[in-house]
């Protein structure tokens, strides 16, 4: 069973977060094992702060990001989303393919409206996913449909990610 990052920080496993209560549960823990505190502890000692120091930024950053969030809460029950085998619904690849398209007709036109315009489709469907994640996962313990909720979270984030660097190189 993989080690909880709710666990370490002594939070609900839930993908409905707060990220308020992270943040708080992260400074308090990251204090109390700050590497710093340890100096002049024996070496056992160090390298144990050391250790949960590192758990807690990599918790912190895992729990922070709401698709890594739910590949982790996905992991501790069981279920992996690192690998093949999750199929996605054919109308999801199709609104892919022609956000995709939309995308690349805003680079070669340079339309900075239309970028925008879909700049808010698509993080509305982010949006959804991750509500959609939180009824899944906090309420119906539909872990199936979660994991595939998940790979399309993912592909929704790196368009977004294209979004952005498309709207850099219009503003450049």
């Amino acid at each position: 069973m993989p080690q909880s990052y709710f666990a370490l920080f002594n939070l609900e496993p839930r993908f409905a977060l707060p990220i308020e209560q992270l943040e708080l549960a992260y400074r308090a823990l990251a204090t109390r094992v700050h590497p710093d505190r340890y100096a002049n502890a024996g070496p056992a000692e160090q390298r144990q702060a050391l250790a949960l120091a590192t758990d807690a930024n990599e918790g912190y950053r895992t729990l922070r990001k709401p698709v890594l969030r739910a590949r982790h809460l996905l992991s501790l029950r069981g279920i992996d989303t690192t690998t093949g085998g999750i199929a996605t619904a054919p109308e999801f690849l199709l609104e892919q393919m022609e956000w995709r398209e939309a995308l690349g007709d805003v680079q070669a036109t340079r339309d900075g409206n239309a970028l925008q315009r879909l700049d808010t489709a698509v993080r509305g469907r982010a949006a959804a996913l991750q509500a959609q994640l939180a009824r899944q996962l906090d309420t119906e313990g539909n872990h199936p449909a979660a994991a595939q909720s998940v790979q399309q979270l993912m592909f929704v984030e790196k368009l977004i990610a294209d979004i952005d660097e498309a709207r850099a190189l219009l503003e450049a």
